[in-house]
């Protein structure tokens, strides 16, 4: 009887707390994060009192997908790093992981992508070490994500092991990505570029079947999803990168409708990466480095459309569509829509400059030459 009535007193208490939580949730949706937060507390608090664990890390997560503010996001990282050491104490492995990845998503949007970079890894490494197949493709995600933070901060031999870290994790073929890629090198910079050609689909071809697996990973919050979505976009972006090498291939190998099909295959690929950040941004789950990544999706879009001759959407109509006021202001401030509007006005033949000093990606930066080269075989085309 003791016993019944100990049970019946904590399911009292967890629907006590959920209600909390829906309660911090409507907060939350109409923006008032402070008082959201001070109830989340409140929820975790019973949690932790009746040792309903597997709760704490959905609570964190509907905070972490509308926090925006810097004190804020440094007030709910604080309230989770004490609580991963309750739960170390508890040696409660996977729990932790998933606090981690709030950490990690939190000094994402907080823009300290130094820590979020290191986050990233350690959040992989732990799913990893609790299990390799269950987080196999999760963890390979999350250090996608690293190697992203350090690109942004212009750690790109950090950001390329990382890449190959991942991919190493997550591929069980043959496939030797690393070794393709210095391939890959070679044959542009000796201008074999129909062996080129045949080397960038093998490439594509590669992260494709990447990005078809991590689709069917099942998302296990809020925050996992949002990620899984900015992975995703990642991944269309690093393929639209190599398949803008293929399309220059073939412009110097002069297959003309081979340029034409390879840039509506990738303004394709873009358009559909700019739907799943827009979505994103519909829900409020966004970060300053998103728009500036979305941004350049854009500006790639439209270098697709004018190296090819091939106009099909006007890129400023794309990006701002559909978009709340507050964000398309943002959006117009940032230097890629700058550079995108530039090139639609002019064309692409008088913005060759432009490419001198912009920031590359770890797949684009050996090949900066080339694609000025290329650049500047449409005006001799011309």
């Amino acid at each position: 009887m003791d016993w019944d009535n100990e049970s019946f007193e904590k399911e009292i208490e967890i629907e006590r707390a959920n209600e909390i939580i829906q309660d911090a949730l409507e907060l939350c949706q109409k923006g008032n994060i402070k008082a959201a937060i001070y109830l989340t507390m409140r929820a975790i608090e019973i949690y932790l009192n009746i040792g309903v664990y597997l709760q704490i890390s959905p609570a964190f997560n509907q905070l972490a997908t509308f926090v925006q503010k810097e004190t804020e996001i440094l007030l709910i990282m604080e309230k989770v790093q004490n609580i991963i050491v309750e739960l170390e104490y508890l040696d409660l492995q996977e729990e932790i992981a998933k606090l981690k990845l709030v950490l990690s998503v939190l000094a994402y949007k907080q823009e300290n992508y130094h820590t979020a970079a290191n986050l990233y890894q350690e959040t992989a490494d732990l799913f990893f070490s609790i299990d390799p197949e269950e987080y196999r493709q999760a963890s390979t995600m999350f250090l996608l994500r690293a190697a992203e933070c350090f690109e942004k901060i212009n750690r790109m031999e950090r950001a390329k092991r990382l890449v190959f870290k991942a991919i190493q994790m997550n591929n069980t073929s043959i496939f030797d990505y690393p070794t393709h890629f210095q391939k890959l090198i070679k044959l542009i910079q000796t201008k074999k570029y129909e062996q080129a050609v045949n080397e960038l689909r093998e490439i594509a071809k590669f992260f494709r079947d990447l990005c078809q697996g991590l689709k069917i990973v099942e998302e296990f919050s809020q925050t996992f999803e949002y990620l899984k979505n900015n992975v995703l976009t990642r991944l269309i972006h690093m393929i639209s990168e190599f398949n803008l090498l293929k399309m220059m291939c073939y412009r110097h190998l002069g297959l003309i409708e081979q340029v034409k099909d390879q840039a509506k295959k990738s303004i394709d690929d873009l358009k559909r990466s700019i739907k799943i950040f827009k979505d994103e941004i519909k829900k409020s789950h966004y970060t300053s480095a998103d728009l500036q990544h979305l941004t350049f999706i854009v500006f790639l879009l439209q270098v697709f459309q004018e190296f090819a001759d091939y106009q099909i959407e006007d890129p400023r109509d794309l990006i701002l569509r559909d978009v709340p006021l507050k964000i398309q202001e943002i959006i117009q401030k940032l230097d890629f829509f700058k550079y995108t509007v530039k090139i639609v006005e002019s064309d692409l033949r008088q913005c060759i400059d432009l490419f001198e000093d912009l920031p590359f990606s770890h797949i684009l930066a050996p090949f900066r030459n080339f694609i000025q080269q290329s650049l500047k075989q449409l005006n001799v085309d011309c």
